[in-house]
């Protein structure tokens, strides 16, 4: 996957972060080791996949911005909401999801894949028949 910024540029970019904060990297320091390390993701991000979305954890996302970031329809995230599965506040027509839940939601549902992945692995092994039905749910 090609990222939004090359291998040479994003170099460049940790370079400057570094020499800008004033901390080595691995030095340990508390305060600003903490903001290094989110720009450092930020620019690991940006070389590695195609953008990044950057909000602050207590913005608030409309239903449509919620499916846009999650990749799936905003009447998926409405179901979501009404199952309880995703919480959002206000009620009919206005729903607001924070963003620290969509990204709650987003790492339990990768957590969830994962895990249905791993059992599904077992499930199946080198003796299994091409033709056999592996029941995934």
């Amino acid at each position: 996957m090609t990222g939004v910024i090359a291998h040479n540029e994003a170099q460049r970019l940790r370079s400057a972060i570094e020499d800008a904060i004033g901390v080595p990297t691995g030095s340990g320091a508390a305060i600003p080791g903490e903001a290094r390390d989110a720009l450092l993701r930020v620019v690991e991000v940006l070389e590695s996949s195609g953008g990044a979305v950057v909000l602050p954890a207590d913005a608030l996302l409309s239903t449509q911005q919620a499916a846009e970031l999650l990749g799936v329809s905003r009447m998926t995230v409405v179901r979501l909401i009404d199952r309880g599965e995703l919480e959002a506040e206000g009620g009919g027509v206005h729903r607001r999801i924070s963003a620290a839940e969509l990204e709650r939601y987003r790492k339990a549902s990768v957590a969830r894949r994962r895990t249905a992945l791993r059992e599904l692995a077992q499930d199946v092994a080198e003796d299994t028949r091409p033709d056999r039905v592996i029941s995934t749910r």
